[in-house]
């Protein structure tokens, strides 16, 4: 028997899934972040029109505006991005029951 591995990186997920919620926010650049007010202010993830201007994972929200003036800051809705994971790892389910799902 051949053994295939599959690996899922979805990219920029917290990203995408706020734009797919939101349409208006389809074209600009997108940046899910931590509450400034708690003193997690970072982006948790950005979509490739932020990825564009060098804005990057990790990084504190005002450097990320320094790079990209007109990035767009969305608080995080967790409770969708499972909602969503969870899809995926049905999807995969699907196809093979051996399926391991990893999440960091």
């Amino acid at each position: 028997m051949q053994r295939v591995i599959l690996h899922c990186d979805m990219n920029n997920f917290y990203a995408s899934v706020e734009c797919m919620l939101n349409p208006e926010l389809k074209n600009k650049p997108v940046a899910v972040c931590g509450s400034v007010e708690e003193r997690h202010g970072i982006v948790l993830a950005k979509n490739y029109a932020a990825k564009a201007f060098g804005v990057s994972t990790g990084e504190a929200i005002w450097q990320a505006k320094q790079k990209c003036q007109d990035l767009v800051i969305v608080e995080p809705h967790y409770e969708q991005y499972m909602k969503f994971s969870k899809l995926a790892r049905e999807i995969y389910d699907r196809y093979d029951s051996q399926v391991m799902h990893t999440v960091f």
